[in-house]
């Protein structure tokens, strides 16, 4: 088992599939959390809160396990504080304000009114935009209550386009990732900035696993917030200020030296 130190709370654990078998267990039973896995959990919890100089009385310990191509299993360990769990909260407060603002009597008014078969492509828009932004929901809420349990994370898209949303603290952390993912089948991009903050958009084109994991990975280890398919992208891309509107990944990584 390969333990890497992302930064000052993440963990990236690997675990090849032959490791696994070598203590009689299989990467499904890992990422199902099954009961003959509880002892190699309690070892990792320990080996990750070393790590991470986790504190059980004060803080909480989040994992959300991956399972790759090659029958590997990746894992990552995320070390939350109250200020961590508050900033959480908010981005879920913040992700139900968007789902009251796309459900006004205004927008409901404007569905009833249409014809034919824009009614049922603008009712369709809305719901999928609301079910995404309540799974997402659930999903964090699920992440604040587990403790070192921990919950399953399994990305699989149902098509090969994901629109990512990435934010930053400051313009260099999107140079960063700009150039960590610049060889990535990103096929649009943009940069914008939000009451101080900057905002990346961007499409990955694939349905490759290992492709979408080094994406989620990046957005891990460099922007302070990553969502897949957000309601928020289109709120940030309607009001935000464009700084780079076309290929913002291509021209930030050029800036990297």
């Amino acid at each position: 088992m390969i333990i890497v130190k992302m930064n000052e709370t993440t963990v990236e654990c690997s675990i090849a599939a032959s490791e696994l078998h070598e203590i009689g267990l299989t990467p499904e039973a890992v990422i199902e959390g099954a009961e003959n896995t509880t002892s190699f959990f309690a070892q990792l919890n320990k080996e990750v809160g070393a790590q991470l100089d986790y504190d059980p009385e004060t803080e909480v310990m989040m994992m959300s396990k991956n399972m790759m191509m090659d029958g590997s299993v990746r894992i990552f360990a995320v070390k939350m504080s109250n200020q961590d769990i508050q900033k959480a909260t908010d981005r879920i407060r913040g992700a139900a304000e968007t789902i009251l603002k796309m459900l006004t009597q205004e927008r409901v008014d404007e569905i009833k009114a249409k014809t034919g078969r824009d009614k049922g492509v603008a009712l369709n828009e809305v719901i999928t935009n609301v079910t995404d932004t309540i799974n997402r929901i659930y999903g964090r809420d699920a992440e604040l209550d587990s403790g070192m349990e921990g919950t399953q994370a399994m990305y699989q898209p149902l098509t090969e386009y994901a629109r990512y949303m990435m934010e930053f603290d400051e313009f260099e952390e999107a140079k960063r990732f700009s150039k960590v993912v610049q060889r990535l089948p990103i096929v649009d991009s943009a940069l914008y900035k939000y009451k101080g903050r900057y905002y990346m958009l961007a499409g990955l084109m694939s349905a490759d696993e290992s492709i979408i994991y080094e994406m989620r990975r990046a957005g891990v280890e460099y922007s302070q917030m990553l969502t897949v398919n957000s309601p928020e992208a289109m709120f940030i891309a309607e009001h935000g200020d464009c700084i780079i509107g076309e290929d913002a990944i291509v021209h930030l990584s050029d800036l990297v030296r």
